[in-house]
């Protein structure tokens, strides 16, 4: 039996701290999405090493098939790989030609694999490429104080592009481990209300405030009781980008450990010796205790 320690559900960053099992997942059954989500990097390491192994079996081909290539080396593998190269991306140079039968055939299959590899990667790098993002900042903790007499929950939304979004909207969940009448164990999700959850133009920060109060779900909690509790705050944001015209979203997690007593967020919007009116986000997480 391990003795090992059980892990978090959800990590420092936010991100799930979780593996997926009972589920035959295969790469070709959903290949778009895997690559759409994957890095730049993955992206194109496995595009660079899918044309390999294509242009390599093309080689093969022209390999096994002998004296099938008019200036090639016959007994020469990479006389076949670079004129099999040549030939997927119609470069031509006219040094290497088909000389038999057997190597036009093969050409004709590997120029049309050559067509449609670049048509497929350039598509989905033109996918990636253009796919509309926001630079939405989260402020790093949520704090607790005084806001108009009463209790709140706070937390900040900075763009961190000089763009509009037009009509943002953010939404709060918080999601509390609970047992039911019969022992069941469950996480359940709470609406957290917020006393301003759309904003017709969102250009700069954004002060979310959500009241403490007999209606909320943390009413009568400290913040002891919050941590103890591992209650996750879930935020969603949406809103249209004006340069693309496209809706764009972010979302952010925090967890019970990134809830801090504070008097409030230290002001971003500050005037400079000349009169100027500047944002300062190196201020963006700061708060005044």
């Amino acid at each position: 039996m391990s003795n090992s320690p059980t892990k978090s559900l959800i990590n420092s960053d936010g991100s799930f701290n979780l593996k997926r099992t009972g589920i035959q997942k295969k790469f070709m059954d959903d290949w778009y999405h895997t690559l759409m989500r994957i890095s730049w990097g993955h992206y194109f390491v496995i595009f660079t090493l899918l044309y390999l192994c294509i242009n390599s079996l093309f080689a093969t081909l022209y390999f096994l098939g002998g004296d099938s290539i008019l200036n090639a080396n016959p007994k020469s593998y990479w006389d076949a790989w670079i004129f099999s190269f040549q030939t997927s991306t119609t470069l031509g140079y006219g040094y290497f030609l088909p000389k038999t039968m057997y190597a036009h055939l093969i050409v004709v299959f590997d120029s049309l694999s050559g067509i449609l590899f670049v048509a497929i990667s350039t598509g989905m790098a033109f996918a990636r490429f253009s796919r509309p993002t926001s630079k939405v900042l989260f402020s790093k903790d949520m704090i607790i104080t005084e806001y108009e007499g009463e209790k709140t929950l706070m937390f900040r939304l900075g763009n961190a592009r000089a763009t509009h979004i037009v009509d943002a909207n953010i939404k709060s969940v918080v999601v509390l481990p609970e047992t039911s009448k019969e022992g069941v164990e469950m996480k359940r999700i709470y609406d957290l209300e917020l006393m301003r959850s759309r904003t017709p133009l969102f250009t700069l920060s954004w002060l979310v405030v959500h009241k403490i109060d007999e209606q909320s779900p943390i009413f009568g909690m400290s913040i002891d009781d919050i941590q103890n509790r591992e209650a996750l705050f879930v935020l969603s944001f949406t809103g249209i980008e004006d340069v693309f015209s496209q809706t764009v979203h972010g979302r952010h997690i925090y967890t019970s450990d990134h809830i801090m007593k504070a008097k409030k967020f230290e002001d971003i919007l500050i005037t400079d010796s000349n009169g100027n009116k500047l944002m300062d986000y190196s201020r963006f997480n700061n708060v005044i205790k």
